[in-house]
């Protein structure tokens, strides 16, 4: 799979917006857990690190009920940190390309393969989705499909996917969104991927319609 040997899960948070109380990376569809669905996908990396943090002993369990070399990364301050945070302390002295995937997205089978095929080991990847979710954060794309702006008031054809393949880009902890990270290093190159963000109910109901083009 590409030249990516690490790969990283952000699975701290707490999902309040959803209001479940659970960790939305365990959340199911048709029995299969989101975690389950991101590690299947990660098969083929070597290395997986997943930040935990709410409920912590929930989520460690279920995943290494999966696969047991994960590596987890705890967050005990993920009640006031944010995601860029979490993502910092897993990727902390990590100099080798690797990819990141927020752990509440369900995402396309082919279209993650593609992604991941298309990133060349130098030049950072970053993913992006159909704008559709509750609390988007819209992507402006040049003519050579490179990202030139992120913002979240002028509503565009696409969204920040909450997935990227990093190189040289040091993600430090006080910037509060991965994509004001990403936003230091524009132009960025984007390549599509089919995936859905669950922050909200909203989001969730759209999921449980979408899921099983997820895990085909």
């Amino acid at each position: 799979m590409s030249t990516i040997k690490h790969a990283v899960i952000s699975a701290a948070g707490m999902g309040a917006r959803l209001g479940l109380n659970m960790p939305k990376c365990l959340l199911k569809f048709s029995g299969t857990t989101i975690i389950q669905h991101q590690l299947e996908l990660l098969k083929d990396i070597e290395d997986v690190r997943i930040v935990v943090g709410f409920m912590e002993k929930d989520v460690i369990k279920v995943a290494k009920s999966i696969r047991s070399d994960v590596v987890f990364v705890r967050n005990p301050h993920y009640q006031d940190t944010s995601n860029t945070y979490s993502i910092s302390l897993a990727t902390k002295g990590l100099k080798n390309p690797h990819i990141l995937v927020d752990g509440d997205l369900l995402i396309n089978k082919k279209s993650f393969f593609e992604f991941i095929d298309s990133f060349d080991g130098k030049n950072s990847l970053v993913g992006i989705t159909n704008s559709s979710t509750d609390d988007a954060v819209y992507v402006e794309i040049d003519d050579s499909d490179k990202v030139i702006n992120f913002n979240r008031n002028i509503k565009s054809k696409y969204e920040w996917s909450g997935i990227a393949c990093l190189n040289n880009i040091i993600v430090n902890k006080e910037d509060p969104y991965l994509y004001q990270v990403l936003e230091k290093h524009l132009p960025l190159k984007a390549k599509y991927i089919e995936c859905s963000e669950i922050d909200t109910a909203d989001d969730l109901n759209r999921a449980q319609h979408l899921w099983p083009r997820y895990f085909v």
